[in-house]
């Protein structure tokens, strides 16, 4: 009887954690919540949590931050404003500078996008490797105007969700405005 029970107990187990592993437990991306700062909005994966992390020094002001829900799909979302005359050409191209002859960072690819709501987007995919851990990252970076203020929107996370990260980037280029 003891011996029925454990086998039971394991049989559950099991199966538990192949429903976990399989991704039946995920989160779903079809469900969004939307960012407003006042300004300028956008849609995100509903899987995403607000976090609190200031930043602001004399070039930018943090105005959200964001980190997956998902254990199996890790990515960031940092939102910025720039407090600088900078556009955001400008600050795609010193992105870019930065970046272009570091031994941890490529630049895969740039471009000038309109989105959906007329929303001009300076776009930057590239991956890093962070030198703390040697671990290597996609980011996909997202600058542009609304009313006046040039805004950012980096989507990153592990190398390896790199598909992820680029259809939550997708999800909220379309909506941006």
């Amino acid at each position: 009887m003891k011996n029925n029970i454990i086998l039971k107990i394991g049989i559950i187990g099991a199966l538990f954690s192949v429903v976990l592993v399989s991704g039946c437990t995920s989160y779903s991306t079809n469900e969004t919540k939307t960012f407003s700062d006042g300004v300028m909005s956008f849609d995100y994966p509903g899987f995403f949590n607000t976090e609190t992390q200031e930043i602001n020094n004399s070039k930018i002001q943090r105005v959200a931050y964001f980190v997956s829900g998902d254990l199996f799909n890790k990515q960031y979302i940092n939102v910025f404003k720039n407090k600088t005359d900078i556009s955001p050409v400008e600050l795609r191209d010193e992105t870019v500078s930065k970046n272009k002859n570091s031994s941890t960072s490529e630049v895969l690819s740039t471009s000038t996008e309109t989105n959906p709501n007329g929303v001009v987007v300076e776009t930057i995919r590239m991956t890093i490797v962070y030198k703390e851990n040697n671990e290597k990252t996609r980011h996909n970076l997202m600058y542009f105007k609304i009313k006046d203020t040039v805004y950012g929107i980096g989507v990153y996370g592990p190398y390896s969700n790199r598909e992820k990260i680029t259809s939550t980037a997708n999800i909220i280029f379309q909506s941006i405005k």
